[in-house]
């Protein structure tokens, strides 16, 4: 039972448990939005009780202050096969697809560790270059799955029609782009990079590396706005984003657009409640102990509506557990602002928490570390940052005092 504890840049895995959610999580195709979205095009959510939105999709990338070029091109490529008998291990490779060199190079017992429940194998970095997609992906999707490859079991990732947005206006050159793309495997709905130590271990500008960085740290999100003129039904919107006690001052800010001539737009980050809002595209900050609990996405999809204290006993997932069978019950469809999502694999496994905005955009924290930022997403981005082979499960709960 495994949930990210840190997201793409980290490097540990944290164990945890729960039930198995009630339906598969599927990601249609919204009509009238084009499958392959540039990042300058403007869409209109689908008609709701949020209102007129419009959204633009922005990427945002990590701050260069939490960036470390020379630790993250000093992570070792190791292949840790745990649970694997030297029999499995020559079946894996045999039909992995992999060229006659890279084949009889792994095969051969002698570039093999033994482990006390497995192997691990150390690929030079030709080997890792060299791989062709279907291999790469046979074997990284396989060490996903074994446990002790954090990698593999959390890459860098970003949507399958989002290749060009993940580089657009990089400023990296196209030899570094390339050598990147054939480093590319795909994970269910989105592209995977594992390899990124190895493609900075290849280049000799420190500006280029720490382009490279920058730019495989990139995440899709979502600038959001309303619109509101003198025929709109305020009070639809104010029962809608107004929930958690929050109804006056979304009122009288609403009302007050509806006297603009030929009506406004506002963001929908004023719409938020005030956890949100202080906290919606930043990064927090690195702990300054290991005491200290970096905000994780079940930390603050529990504090979602809270004002001034965040409640930290949330970090723990058994808590927030415990607590959504206490104070709240499940919802199937027609979820409302506030509505806490919980993915999971079939098995039961915990993957990750968001919380329900409106039309197919949740917040999201994904992982507990310093270098992910509290951001919205749309629902296909999100199952690209939570790649799965098979579908991951969603459950939604609501509070029963809203």
């Amino acid at each position: 039972m495994l949930a990210p504890a840190l997201r793409n840049t980290g490097i540990l895995i944290v164990a945890l448990g729960v039930v198995g959610g009630a339906w598969y999580w599927r990601q249609p195709a919204k009509e009238g939005r084009p499958p392959e979205r540039e990042m300058t095009r403007r869409f209109k959510s689908d008609p709701g009780p949020w209102g007129d939105l419009e959204y633009v999709p922005i990427v945002i990338e990590t701050p260069d202050e939490f960036l470390s070029v020379t630790r993250q091109a000093n992570y070792e490529s190791l292949w840790t096969f745990q649970q694997f008998s030297p029999a499995q291990l020559h079946s894996l490779f045999k039909g992995a697809g992999l060229a006659p060199v890279e084949e009889a190079w792994l095969q051969d017992e002698h570039h093999w560790q033994a482990s006390t429940n497995g192997v691990v194998i150390s690929p030079p970095p030709e080997l890792v270059l060299s791989l062709n997609r279907v291999a790469r992906e046979k074997i990284y999707n396989t060490l996903a799955q074994c446990g002790g490859n954090a990698l593999h079991e959390m890459p860098m990732t970003h949507r399958l029609a989002g290749f060009d947005d993940w580089f657009k206006h990089s400023g990296l050159s196209s030899n570094t782009i390339a050598m990147t793309k054939s480093l590319l495997y795909q994970r269910g709905n989105a592209w995977c990079l594992s390899d990124w130590p190895v493609i900075l271990r290849q280049i000799e500008s420190p500006a280029e590396q720490h382009r490279l960085l920058k730019t495989v740290s990139r995440q899709s999100t979502l600038l959001g706005r309303i619109r509101v003129n003198r025929d709109t039904d305020v009070e639809k919107l104010v029962s809608y984003w107004g929930r958690g006690g929050r109804s006056k001052d979304i009122r009288a800010l609403l009302e007050s657009l509806t006297r603009v001539e030929n009506g406004a737009t506002l963001d929908i980050v004023h719409l938020l409640p005030r956890f949100v809002r202080a906290r919606l595209y930043t990064y927090p900050f690195p702990a300054n102990s290991p005491s200290t609990r970096t905000p994780n996405c079940f930390w603050t999809s529990m504090n979602f509506f809270s004002n001034q204290n965040p409640t930290d006993r949330f970090h723990d997932p058994e808590t927030m557990l415990k607590v959504l069978e206490k104070d709240y019950f499940p919802v199937e469809e027609s979820y409302l602002l506030g509505d806490v999502l919980l993915l999971s694999k079939p098995d039961g496994s915990l993957v990750h928490a968001a919380v329900f905005i409106a039309d197919d955009v949740v917040l999201t924290k994904n992982g507990a570390h310093h270098t992910q930022p509290w951001m919205l997403a749309q629902m296909d981005d999100l199952a690209a940052s939570y790649p799965s082979v098979t579908p991951l499960k969603m459950r939604a709960f609501r509070r029963k005092d809203l």
